[in-house]
């Protein structure tokens, strides 16, 4: 594992100010790996960091992030369980001498922070493995990354270029990530035709691939696309607050309720108008540059139009403006 003992555990999470016996941890970070790291990274790449006997200094930088994830994982997982005492004769709110049991706004708050913690440094882990992918050959040859790689946007950091109010919460793009997916098969696709589409599917899974300023345009709008058109999809299925922040249920000492329905209508307007418009912008950047040797499969498919001579770019009417554009 990446944590093995409780000095290791202590190391990452700190303030811990008690006695903490493995035996009561191992379980956590066990299951926090299985659950977190592993899908995050691939087996590959946690074997070979479990094996490590002088990692390199990106390896170290690496591990210095994953242990802090696992560990504040495991605390997520370990919290519920720590707050009672279990034995043949039940469970029982465990109340040790000169302690008292915590309060219900004190476990909110701490169960905030530490799924916050959680959330940052397995972010922070996969943007570290983007940044130095030269360094992890095992990770770019692994299923984890071409299966992801495939995908127009494969992680928090990509959802939150093409959209901003993401803000790299791993939680909420986990929540999502299926329609953008479905956003990027159903739709994506049938702009792009199914061949321009796959050829751009199968360089994105290659670590190697490098893109031309045209085709980087294109994948910025696409991006820009799915990541809007997903989240309108997931809109009406996600509890979420003021904040962004997926809410698992109304707590009656820290406010939480979803968003109002006056503010939930206008950022999915927003977002249908920006996938809307995001959606014009490629079709148009594609007609206009697309040629038998730039964008040769969107050229040669049944997608492709000639773009109209003389067109001038400007406002677009709408009955909600209070004036006509010719």
């Amino acid at each position: 594992m990446l944590i093995n003992d409780i000095a290791a555990l202590k190391a990452q999470i700190g303030g811990v100010q008690k006695i903490m016996a493995w035996p009561t941890w191992e379980p956590a970070v066990r299951q926090s790996e299985q659950k977190y790291i592993i899908p995050a990274i691939g087996q590959e790449l946690y074997v070979e960091l479990i094996g490590l006997t002088t990692p390199t200094s990106a390896q170290q930088a690496l591990l210095d992030r994953l242990k802090a994830a696992t560990a504040f994982f495991a605390y997520l997982e370990n919290m519920p369980f720590l707050m009672t005492a279990t034995g043949d004769a039940g469970m029982v709110v465990s109340t040790p001498a000169n302690t008292a049991v915590l309060t219900k706004w004190m476990y909110v708050a701490v169960l905030k922070d530490i799924t916050a913690k959680a959330d940052f440094w397995l972010e922070d882990s996969l943007q570290w493995l983007e940044t130095h992918a030269a360094s992890f050959p095992t990770w770019t040859a692994s299923s984890a990354y071409t299966v992801n790689h495939g995908r127009l946007i494969s992680s928090a950091t990509e959802w939150t270029t093409a959209f901003p109010a993401a803000k790299n919460s791993r939680r909420l793009y986990l929540s999502v990530r299926g329609y953008l997916f479905n956003a990027e098969d159903s739709v994506l696709q049938t702009i792009l035709g199914a061949e321009f589409y796959t050829a751009l599917a199968n360089r994105l899974k290659l670590a190697s691939s490098t893109f031309t300023p045209k085709e980087a345009k294109v994948l910025a709008l696409c991006r820009k696309f799915v990541a809007n058109s997903g989240f309108v999809d997931a809109i009406p299925f996600l509890n979420l607050n003021a904040d962004f922040r997926i809410v698992s249920e109304t707590d009656g000492i820290i406010n939480e309720d979803e968003l109002d329905i006056n503010r939930l209508n206008a950022v999915l307007k927003t977002c249908q108008d920006a996938a809307t418009s995001a959606a014009r912008e490629l079709t148009d950047y594609l007609n206009a540059n697309a040629s038998s040797t730039v964008f040769p499969d969107y050229f040669a498919s049944d997608r492709y139009r000639v773009p109209v001579v003389g067109r001038t770019p400007g406002f677009q009417n709408d009955s909600s403006n209070p004036f006509f554009v010719l």
